[in-house]
């Protein structure tokens, strides 16, 4: 329970360092760059980012299958089974993954004819080589960093991710400003994986005495492992319909230009998409195990409160502060021609927000192996994403993206899952929800109103951004300490002021 609460603190803190850092490369870049560089740079990060497809989610797949063999309490030969096999099943993707990309890699001139040049397209595909080795890399240390997640080190993950970022931050800045190019980025991506994985796989040999042998590969730990990897397969494929399909598109379509509003959009979004999965990750081995011990129904229901109420408390922290003063925060950092990207931003993360806030269930749809009915669905509304985004960023430009994204997600991923839920789980999913928005989300709202309306007033962009985001922090988290926190937050609320009066005795 501690390694947890820690785990999810760490987790924060790399969010804070990571966004920090995002927000000023993602300035830096444009002004260093310029758009058009950064543009080719973004374009081929979001077409690359199609591999992603192949990666079928092994590190998840290692933590539920491990977490079950500790439930269960299997023995060493058990557990080597089931790493060294997850272990295989991502050798093979890999070799998938780099013969797609070789011909990818070919593609690229075709794909991007009608909106760079020779010179460019020539420049893309080296961005594209080095953006590969980060790839492949970040696939392997998925898998190694679910092992540790598996044996509930929760820190691990966080610590790698703050290193990278702070690491990233120093030699990236250094390099550009000494050599003005986007591949920079990529070349340091590159070189801090290989540094990554190779601590990761020293890490888990060390600590947990993980052997990977191919003895221990298991046809019937294969057979269990398959139905989720299809599921987390078809759900990268919603993924990226999701979001790089409108990258894709818009980069196609319109150029390099918009392809950057809208990749300032999509950080935005990302930096809400990961605050608010933190605790769905952490979880995970707890839910699986309780799940795993028969738990269901109400009494399932009852224990994924508490992680629910925080992702709403999270989420909504950052949703409506952001449509409180997004819009000065979008101007301070990257100026009125970049202003589209607060709306933007605003409307792919609305319907997210509610998709988050029951989110925690997903754990249980992996211990029950039953994530397929969740991607299947997720597939028919990726498919009407790619469909409406390719008329609708014709008729209305980035704007029409966004929209197309966002009813989608409300289709797929709100509507149809939660009823899923309610009919198959039998999960008490409006019960959930009163439980998990109630005293949080009304004082959020309040304090989004007040604040855009203070912010109306005041013309200076920077003095409206400080004041009223003060302004939404104090409302939000104050009506929550006064009137809004259960039993369970009140009691822990009085146990952490307790431990820091005895420390300062």
């Amino acid at each position: 329970m501690k390694n947890r609460k820690n785990g999810i603190i760490l987790s924060y803190v790399n969010i804070i360092i990571s966004a920090v850092a995002g927000i000023f490369l993602s300035s830096f870049y444009l002004k260093q760059l310029g758009s058009t560089e950064y543009g080719i740079y973004e374009s081929i990060s979001s077409f690359i980012n199609y591999l992603v497809l192949f990666e079928f989610g092994t590190g998840t797949i290692i933590t539920r299958n491990l977490s079950l063999c500790f439930a269960k309490k299997e023995n060493s030969v058990e557990i080597k089974k089931n790493i060294s096999t997850v272990w295989y099943i991502t050798i093979f993707l890999l070799i998938i993954i780099l013969i797609v990309a070789i011909l990818f890699y070919f593609m690229i001139g075709n794909i991007y004819s009608k909106t760079m040049t020779i010179d460019q397209i020539s420049y893309a595909k080296e961005i594209f080589v080095f953006l590969l080795v980060y790839l492949l890399l970040s696939f392997l240390c998925q898998t190694l960093t679910g092992i540790v997640l598996a044996y509930e080190n929760y820190t691990f993950t966080s610590k790698l991710s703050i290193f990278k970022t702070i690491t990233k931050l120093i030699l990236v800045v250094i390099l550009i400003l000494y050599q003005k190019k986007a591949i920079i980025i990529a070349i340091v991506d590159a070189i801090i994986s290989i540094f990554l994985f190779i601590y990761s796989l020293n890490y888990c040999k060390k600590e947990y005495k993980v052997s990977i042998s191919i003895k221990y590969f298991d046809k019937k730990v294969l057979k269990v492992s398959l139905p989720l990897c299809l599921a987390l397969f078809l759900q990268t494929i919603v993924n990226q319909a999701n979001s790089n399909v409108d990258k894709f598109i818009i980069s196609i379509t319109i150029s390099p230009e918009a392809v950057s509003i809208y990749s300032i959009s999509l950080y935005v979004y990302s930096m809400f998409s990961t605050a608010a999965n933190i605790p769905i990750s952490l979880y995970a081995p707890q839910v699986v195990k309780e799940v795993g011990k028969g738990l269901s129904g109400k009494d399932l229901a009852n224990r994924l409160i508490q992680p629910s109420r925080l992702i709403v408390f999270i989420s909504g922290i950052i949703l409506f502060g952001f449509i409180s003063v997004g819009k000065q925060f979008v101007f301070i950092l990257y100026g009125n021609k970049f202003i589209d990207a607060w709306i933007i931003a605003i409307i792919i993360m609305i319907p997210m927000y509610i998709n988050v806030s029951n989110g925690i269930i997903i754990n249980v749809l992996d211990a029950i192996n039953k994530r397929m009915v969740r991607s299947i669905a997720l597939l028919i509304t990726a498919i009407c994403n790619i469909i409406l985004t390719s008329i609708w960023v014709k008729k209305w430009g980035i704007i029409g993206a966004a929209i197309a994204t966002m009813i989608c997600t409300i289709a797929g991923q709100s509507l149809i899952m939660n009823y899923y839920y309610y009919k198959k789980l039998n999960l008490p999913i409006f019960d959930m929800f009163i439980k998990s928005f109630k005293g949080i989300l009304v004082y959020q709202i309040i304090g989004m109103i007040i604040s855009y309306l203070i912010s109306i007033y005041l013309k200076d962009a920077f003095i409206s951004f400080l004041v009223c985001g003060i302004i939404f922090i104090l409302i939000s988290f104050g009506g929550f300490l006064l009137f809004g926190k259960n039993e369970y937050e009140e009691s822990l609320i009085k146990r952490v002021i307790r431990k820091n009066k005895e420390i300062y005795k």
